[in-house]
C-alpha cells in the first residue's frame, strides 16, 4: 500500500543538504569557498525534527505498548549508529597519526567512545591522531552526531507530552505553551550567551528544550491532520512570508512554526513523491556516514590527485551507495524483526 505523504523523499532532500553543505564547510579547499552559506544545514536539521514531531508521535500511539514503542526506536536508530561509533573508533586507527599500539592504549580513543555511545559526543568528538590534516577544518570525527542525543531526548519524553495531551480537554493550548517555552528557553539563552560571552550558554541553548518548537509543531500536525489537510492551502502563503521575514531580521520566534507547516505542506503535497524509498531509506544512513567518508577522502588525497570536482562527485556517490548498503544489509532487517 503506497503512503499517503512524502516524508521520505523530504528526509533524503534534507540529509542531502547535510551532506553538501558540510562538504562546503568543512573542505578547506578555495574552490568551496563561495558556495559556503548557499546549503543551510540548520534548515535540514530543523526540518528533521519537525518531521519527527509527526512519526514519534504516530510511532508511539500506534505502538502496544511502551515497550514496544521504545523496542522500536532502539531497532530504527541503534544498529547504524553503533555501527558508524564503533567503525570509526576502530577502523580510523589506520589513518591515526600516532602508532597502532599508542593508538589503542590512548585514553581518547575509549573516551570517544564512553562518550559516543552515550549520545555525548560533544564530550569527545575527536579520536588521537584522526583528521588532523591542513584541508579539514576541524578534527572532530562524525559533525552530525551531535543531533542524536536531542533525537533521543525527544523519545523519552514523547510518552509523557502525549499522555498528558491526551489527558488534557485542550491539547492544543499545551502544545502551544510547550512551543512558547522552547522559544523562550532558546531565545533566551543565546541573548545570555551574547551578554556574557559563555559559548557553553550558546551550545545549552540549541539542546533539546531549544528544539522542542519544531517536534511541537510536528505533534501538532499529528494530533490535528484532518485539521491540517482542510486549512493548509490557506496556510502555506502566511507560513512562506513569516519564514522569509524572521530570515531578514535574523529572528527566530515564529520560524518553527512557518518552517513547520512549510514542511508538512510539502509532505502532502507532492504525491508523485509519496512512494521516492520504495528501493530504500537511506536519509537516515546518508546523514551520519557522511562526515566521516568526507574526511577519509580529504585525508588520503583524493581531492588534491583527482581534482576538486570528481573527488566531490566521488564523496557524494560513496556517501549514497553506504546509505544504501546499510538499509538493506542491516537497518531493514532489524526493523522487519520489530514488525513480526
Amino acid at each position: 500500500m503506497g503512503r499517503d505523504n512524502c516524508f521520505d523523499f523530504l528526509r533524503f532532500t534534507f540529509a542531502l543538504n547535510v551532506v553538501l553543505g558540510h562538504l562546503f564547510a568543512i573542505a578547506l579547499i578555495p574552490e568551496f569557498e563561495p558556495l559556503k552559506g548557499i546549503f543551510n544545514t540548520y534548515l535540514s536539521v530543523t526540518g528533521f525534527f519537525v518531521i519527527s514531531g509527526f512519526l514519534i508521535a504516530q510511532s508511539y500511539e500506534r505502538s502496544s505498548s511502551l515497550k514496544s514503542y521504545f523496542i522500536k526506536r532502539a531497532r530504527r536508530l541503534l544498529p547504524a549508529y553503533l555501527l558508524v561509533v564503533l567503525g570509526c573508533a576502530f577502523g580510523l586507527a589506520s589513518l591515526s597519526s600516532l602508532p597502532i599500539g599508542e593508538y589503542f592504549t590512548s585514553k581518547d580513543l575509549w573516551e570517544y567512545i564512553g562518550a559516543n555511545l552515550c549520545f555525548l559526543n560533544f564530550l569527545h568528538p575527536s579520536l588521537p591522531g584522526v583528521f588532523d590534516h591542513p584541508l579539514i577544518s576541524d578534527t572532530s570525527v562524525n559533525p552530525a552526531l551531535w543531533t542524536l542525543k536531542i533525537e533521543v531526548g525527544f523519545y523519552l519524553c514523547v510518552p509523557v507530552i502525549l499522555w498528558g495531551l491526551r489527558k488534557s480537554k485542550r491539547p492544543w493550548l499545551w502544545l502551544i505553551i510547550i512551543y512558547v517555552l522552547a522559544v523562550v528557553y532558546k531565545l533566551g539563552l543565546e541573548h545570555l550567551a551574547e551578554q556574557w560571552d559563555k559559548p557553553f550558554i550558546a551550545f545549552v541553548s540549541r539542546q533539546l528544550p531549544g528544539f522542542m518548537s519544531y517536534f511541537a509543531v510536528g505533534m501538532c500536525g499529528y494530533m490535528y491532520k484532518n485539521n491540517f489537510m482542510q486549512y493548509k492551502k490557506h496556510m502555506i502563503i502566511p507560513a512562506v512570508l513569516i519564514f522569509i521575514i524572521e530570515h531578514l531580521w535574523a529572528m527566530e520566534v515564529l520560524t518553527p512554526l512557518a518552517w513547520g507547516i512549510i514542511v508538512l505542506w510539502c509532505a502532502w503535497s507532492l504525491p508523485a513523491l509519496n512512494n521516492f524509498a520504495k528501493y530504500g531509506d537511506v536519509s537516515y544512513g546518508i546523514y551520519i556516514y557522511h562526515g566521516p567518508i568526507l574526511k577519509i577522502l580529504l585525508t588520503i588525497g583524493l581531492f588534491t590527485q583527482t581534482g576538486v570536482w570528481p573527488a566531490a562527485a566521488v564523496y557524494i556517490v560513496c556517501v549514497i551507495l553506504t546509505g544504501l548498503a546499510s538499509w538493506h544489509l542491516m537497518e531493514k532487517h532489524f526493523l522487519k524483526r520489530t514488525q513480526r
